[in-house]
């Protein structure tokens, strides 16, 4: 049982709109998420991933210097994870998401999809509690209700506390101590 907080700050620009302007902004994105799993098998972990995205976006027209006004989005997703621990802490995820879009505005409703792969290491500050940096790549996709679509695909960075409570089912978790 645990969870990461994961976050990213980003630059763009954009030429791909109806006047060919250029557009430019920054965008910040926050992942708060929980993970709740059970050792089926041996070093082998299974559970719910439970997600909250927020997205701020600021755009500026290059061309007349207007900027808009932040435009902020909300995810809520859940689905299933997959982790497995390889040696001393080092453990392998995967995470499959679904969930809905600013769940309040029923003008701008969105299905989002969501799906990474990931490399971490557990770090053990005792023999329940450890601290969790991950490396993943990361494919997100919201469609509308016309069913236009928006992706991304990159690497993300989190950080996450894990807490062991039935940790005796792994090994290798035991050997990481």
């Amino acid at each position: 049982m645990g969870g990461n907080l994961q976050g990213s700050y980003q630059l763009t620009s954009n030429e791909l709109n109806r006047t060919g302007q250029e557009v430019t902004g920054r965008r910040i994105d926050f992942n708060l998420r929980s993970k709740n799993g059970y050792f089926v098998l041996e070093d082998f972990v299974v559970g719910l991933d439970l997600s909250v995205l927020h997205q701020s976006n600021k755009m500026t027209d290059v061309s007349d210097g207007v900027s808009s006004e932040p435009r902020r989005e909300t995810f809520v997703m859940a689905g299933p994870f997959l982790r497995y621990y390889m040696l001393n802490g080092v453990f392998s995820e995967l995470t499959l998401l679904a969930g809905l879009h600013n769940f309040n505005d029923v003008n701008q409703k969105y299905k989002a999809l969501e799906g990474g792969v990931g490399l971490g290491y557990a770090f053990f500050l005792n023999k329940q509690f450890s601290l969790e940096p991950v490396l993943s790549v990361r494919y997100f996709r919201k469609v509308d209700r016309n069913g236009r679509a928006y992706s991304e695909f990159g690497p993300m960075i989190g950080f996450g506390l894990q807490a062991y409570l039935l940790r005796q089912k792994s090994h290798v978790i035991k050997r990481a101590l």
